[in-house]
């Protein structure tokens, strides 16, 4: 007791307690601990927390009840981002003075950061009793809203935190987020506007190139990412939505640089390779795919997004062993949509399979495979009107894509519409002028044209893609090609 004693003795002290130290802030004016408080303010204006804590750890040696203490204690700890340990310092302090306008306030924000969300709300609703009108109150609340993804409370929170200021700019780019998330977008689109003219920085640039990719419109999307990290080439989302623009725009080049560049940045981690992966789906490039799903999975294990992108992948393996472990729990993914649809399509439950396919569609509208897949599956159900409808759809989005390009020309052949055949055979050999496959589809798509309609120059071209295929060493319709050079022989006989 006596070594207490004269620790606190001490204390008092050392401390300079002269009257312009005393300031306001404090109840008990004639209480020593405002001194600490005061010493531990200056400290805290300079930076130096640890020490600002511990000389306000020596003041709870004097009174425990002093809310002042506990609550630059608080703002300590909550300036380190220690929001566990700040909420229950503000939580001593709010207990000791709960009529304290700021106190609820910080309270709320560490338990908004804490992610205990009912408790912040609390909090903000007593704030709000004790000094109305605050628009940082008003912020923290919809904050809280927002994570409970009750995104229209959250946006009439913010809404009216920025009705009391204007300058607001977080509480108005916040309620443009919860518009776009509404699918307001018009509502959100004058607040973004507004936003990008007077307050142009990393966040509301990148929120109004996310409106505009959401929109559709690609070149306001790619121009909003770029003067994002204009601002700050450091911000990893930014660097996700451009590589999410070109794949839409089937740049697999500049897809796969971005991303590049996010790596040389060093911003790697599980969401980039699953963007990524996501990208190459969108690609049609399954390998690279995969090999960034793996990765997303290497940097974290709990990656969902990732297993359920594998997922789909296996499924066009008709592996389904992934989908079945995760179905259940992510039904409104489109890849499970996607992969559910290829299960039916799988076992012959054809109409099922359209319901899944045409359901992912209407998730993702971007996720162009779809249309090949509903092509398939139409073909089955011998709606032929609809197979071409989603064949044109498929190679229009994908226009580098062969194999669209080969199964479409092979149905339109089984159709008798070897003139389209032979249009689509000739964008696919533009592409793989070596690909004996496509060679041997043009010459007989060419080799039926010209038995109903003799051309000396079409039998010729003919002949000519019949030979590019043999000098590759693969032909497959010997006797259709020496029937055209007989006729060939008969024309030029005649003439």
């Amino acid at each position: 007791m006596f070594d207490k004693l004269k620790k606190i003795y001490q204390n008092i002290k050392n401390i300079n307690k002269s009257v312009e130290d005393y300031q306001n802030e404090s109840v008990i004016q004639s209480l020593p601990t405002v001194a600490y408080v005061n010493k531990a303010k200056k400290l805290i204006e300079r930076k130096k927390y640890d020490e600002a804590k511990k000389i306000l750890m020596s003041a709870t040696d004097i009174s425990g009840k002093d809310s002042l203490v506990y609550k630059y204690l608080g703002k300590i700890a909550e300036i380190q981002k220690n929001f566990k340990e700040a909420s229950g310092y503000y939580e001593r302090s709010a207990l000791l003075n709960g009529d304290d306008r700021e106190i609820w306030l910080r309270l709320g924000m560490s338990y908004l950061y804490s992610d205990v969300l009912e408790n912040a709300i609390n909090c903000f609703e007593k704030a709000d009793k004790l000094s109305p009108n605050n628009t940082d109150v008003f912020t923290g609340w919809g904050m809280a809203y927002m994570k409970q993804k009750k995104y229209a409370q959250a946006r009439d929170k913010f809404n009216t935190a920025s009705k009391i200021s204007k300058y607001n700019f977080t509480a108005i780019l916040l309620s443009a987020v919860m518009e776009m998330r509404l699918k307001e977008y018009s509502i959100a689109d004058e607040k973004l506007t507004f936003l990008v003219k007077v307050a142009p920085n990393e966040g509301s640039l990148y929120e109004y190139s996310h409106l505009k990719l959401i929109q559709g419109n690609l070149k306001e999307a790619e121009l909003y990412a770029k003067r994002t990290l204009g601002v700050n080439r450091f911000m990893m989302p930014a660097y996700l939505l451009l590589g999410e623009i070109y794949s839409i725009q089937r740049d697999k080049e500049k897809t796969y640089q971005v991303f590049e560049e996010a790596l040389a940045k060093k911003l790697e981690n599980s969401i980039l390779h699953f963007d990524w992966g996501k990208a190459c789906v969108r690609l049609l490039d399954f390998e690279k795919a995969r090999e960034q799903f793996n990765l997303a999975l290497e940097k974290d294990s709990e990656n969902n997004d990732a297993k359920i992108g594998l997922a789909l992948l296996d499924a066009y393996n008709n592996d389904f062993s992934k989908l079945h472990e995760l179905k259940e729990k992510n039904e409104q993914n489109v890849y499970i949509q996607e992969a559910c649809g290829l299960e039916q399509m799988s076992i012959g439950n054809d109409k099922d399979a359209l319901e899944y396919f045409t359901k992912a569609l209407k998730t993702d509208s971007h996720q162009s495979y779809l249309h090949y897949d509903l092509a398939l599956i139409h073909m089955k159900l011998k709606n032929n009107y609809k197979v071409r409808e989603c064949f044109d759809k498929f190679v229009s989005e994908n226009p580098k894509y062969i194999k669209g390009y080969v199964d479409y020309s092979k149905w339109l052949i089984e159709m008798a519409d070897y003139e389209e055949a032979k249009r689509k055979l000739t964008k696919a050999q533009g592409l793989e002028p070596d690909n004996t496959e496509i060679l041997n589809l043009l010459f007989y798509a060419h080799y039926t044209l010209v038995k109903k309609n003799i051309c000396e120059y079409n039998i010729k071209v003919a002949i000519s893609i019949a030979q590019q295929a043999i000098d590759l060493g693969n032909f497959e319709y010997t006797p259709q090609k020496q029937e055209l050079e007989e006729m060939l022989n008969n024309l030029q006989l005649m003439s």
